[in-house]
């Protein structure tokens, strides 16, 4: 029956989505044509689903980038299920794990004539606000039912195609021109990039035409839609993770070649599309405006003002005096080269064999090691101080074996401050362990080729006694099938229960799959800390069962985080903060913030290298600064 396969594959229980019961009812009338939709559809994949009304359905295809615009484009067409007639106004949400599961609006509706319509080619003319002129669908595969193709074979006259090649236009350096038909657009250092989107298709290409790879906006592309849009625009930040895109000239809107369109015109389209996102938006420009906006712009540390003559083409590829670009008075000085890896050493810890790789992947050698810990010594020292290390030495490199190191009495030289402490269940009573309290101490430890550091959440004190915790961590590990994607859904449910105990919570990633979240406390004895971590725990077991296990056993973990709450053990002990960690790549335990941690989509989101921490410390500083604060909360009993 017509809409048997659309009813098997919903359940009207589940779904908003109309479920018909009975079969439409064929009247027997010509085929001149009807009612159309399209509607775009958020779901595993952005598509837009094309629906014409015929024997009482809807004729189904859904077309990945949408119909094409020009007569130039051929476009994918997927043939499905016929749909109810309801479907005509049908919009909503469709049920995670339903099928089609995502949003789904109304794009454009209106009435069609049939020109042609045969089991392999459809042609109509849409009549619609947005979908106006002759489509034809052709069935591309002999052997599929679905596999069709789609394009426009009429109404597209005017219309030109999508460019797929360009390079930005380019100004000339001077100083700041005089006259009302200049605008003032800021700068913002970033990496200049065109924008082409293509069916709700985001491709970044650079000032060279090289293509870039730019997770952190993948979601710019869906918010354009169907539209067809080239624009010249700066990206700031990380591609990978914090990325930012000031958006500043249009090239193409929407089948239409904007290139000779001036520069003011251009501008108003731009404000006409609403391009306002959560990572993106339109760089501010100024009308008419002088020197108080250079002046605004250095205030802000933003280097440069762009003058457009509000008349001007754009040129692209082509450097044009109709653009200005006007240094500010905080334009950075040109850079001067990194400096090398340090050789020789910190002082009197001496570093051999510099060039030896330890990360064969990369060809990171000891030199760049020492030159990592070097680079975070300010942050990292005050996490490490009076806490007894864990070394994990890698003396031939990450592909090779490693070995734990505690007791360090028999080599460390006597300007290296140790603790003895009991290790219990260990080989002896007690071992000196390294506290590593300067730059010098750090280098001692590069050289050994100890690239993991790790540390108990409690200090020793001043007479070698051991404190009582001051850290709780939850260590969240997850099991096979699971991602530090899904830590991260944890880890916000985690910062909801801290709250209602009146505690605050601080991310970090571990280095490796997953992460850590710390919370300074003060506690009246040893045991309070894995007490609390072990009941914060076993709440969420219960709360969220598909997702969480409190339980050690590698068997109960498949598909789920593990919430180690045993970390808070006194003879345990967690990777310190901004240690490297001996995987295939130098990657790296770093701090985070929650907005990172909610923004996480993928795990490449938070892998962070010994290349990133640099301008992560200068942007953020010390994310675990509060770990540090001499006022901690007391750590309440949890009922």
């Amino acid at each position: 029956m017509p809409l048997d396969e659309y009813r098997r594959k919903r359940d009207r229980a589940k779904t908003p989505e109309p479920v018909p019961h009975d079969d439409p009812v064929v009247d027997g009338s010509d085929h001149a044509g009807g009612r159309f939709v399209v509607q775009e559809h958020h779901a595993s994949a952005l598509h837009w689903d094309v629906r014409l009304e015929r024997d009482g359905v809807l004729v189904s295809w859904a077309v990945p980038k949408g119909l094409p615009v020009d007569g130039e484009t051929v476009r994918l067409a997927v043939r499905t299920e016929d749909h109810p007639m309801e479907y005509l106004d049908f919009s909503g949400e469709i049920p995670a794990g339903e099928y089609g599961a995502g949003t789904m609006t109304i794009w454009d509706t209106g009435t069609y004539e049939t020109q042609k319509w045969s089991s392999r080619e459809v042609a109509v003319e849409l009549r619609g606000e947005r979908a106006r002129g002759r489509f034809v669908f052709v069935r591309s595969d002999k052997e599929r039912r679905d596999g069709w193709i789609v394009r426009r074979s009429a109404g597209a006259e005017g219309r030109d195609p999508l460019p797929r090649d360009a390079l930005p236009m380019l100004a000339i350096p001077g100083p700041l021109p005089t006259g009302e038909d200049w605008w003032l657009q800021i700068g913002f250092g970033g990496r200049r990039v065109l924008v082409r989107v293509d069916g709700g298709r985001a491709r970044f290409t650079d000032a060279d035409g090289a293509e870039l790879e730019v997770p952190a906006l993948r979601a710019f592309g869906p918010s354009v839609g169907a539209t067809p849009l080239l624009v010249d625009a700066e990206l700031v930040g990380n591609p990978r993770r914090d990325a930012r895109l000031w958006i500043g000239d249009l090239l193409h809107l929407d089948g239409r070649d904007t290139l000779d369109v001036p520069f003011a015109q251009r501008r108003e389209l731009l404000d006409g599309l609403d391009l306002t996102g959560p990572a993106w938006r339109l760089a501010p420009a100024y009308p008419g405006a002088g020197a108080e906006v250079v002046d605004a712009a250095a205030q802000q540390g933003l280097p440069v003002v762009v003058a457009k003559r509000g008349g001007s083409p754009y040129r692209p590829g082509k450097q044009s005096e109709d653009w200005v670009e006007v240094a500010t008075s905080a334009a950075a000085p040109a850079r001067e080269p990194a400096p090398p890896a340090p050789r020789d050493g910190v002082g009197r810890a001496r570093l051999t064999n510099p060039d030896k790789v330890l990360y064969p992947l990369t060809g990171t050698t000891k030199a760049q090691v020492l030159g990592h810990y070097l680079a975070v010594a300010e942050v990292m020292l005050p996490h490490l101080r009076d806490r007894p290390v864990t070394m994990v030495r890698w003396p031939d490199g990450v592909e090779k074996q490693s070995f734990f190191e505690k007791d360090v009495s028999r080599h460390a030289p006597s300007w290296v401050r140790t603790a003895r402490v009991g290790t219990p269940g260990g080989r002896s009573e007690s071992a000196d362990f390294p506290l590593l309290d300067d730059a010098e101490a750090l280098a001692w430890a590069a050289n050994l080729a100890a690239l993991e550091l790790h540390v108990p959440q409690w200090t020793v004190g001043p007479r070698g006694g051991r404190n009582v915790p001051d850290l709780v961590v939850f260590d969240l590990d997850p099991g096979e099938g699971t991602t530090i994607v899904d830590c991260c859904r944890v880890a916000e449910r985690i910062v909801d229960l801290l709250a209602d105990d009146g505690l605050t919570a601080h991310p970090r990633t571990s280095g490796s799959k997953g992460m850590q979240v710390y919370v300074p406390v003060t506690v009246p004895d040893a045991e309070r800390t894995g007490e609390y971590a072990r009941q914060v725990a076993e709440t969420l077991a219960a709360e969220m069962p598909r997702r969480v296990t409190a339980v050690m056993a590698k068997a109960r973990r498949r598909g789920k985080v593990f919430v180690d709450w045993s970390q808070n053990n006194p003879a345990k002990t967690t990777i310190a903060s901004y240690s490297l960690r001996g995987r295939a790549r130098p990657t790296v335990a770093t701090p985070v913030t929650w907005d990172e941690v909610r923004a996480c989509r993928a795990p490449g989101d938070l892998v962070f290298t010994l290349d990133d921490l640099p301008a992560r410390i200068g942007e953020h500083g010390d994310l675990m600064a509060p770990l540090l604060a001499p006022d901690r909360p007391r750590l309440p009993r949890r009922s």
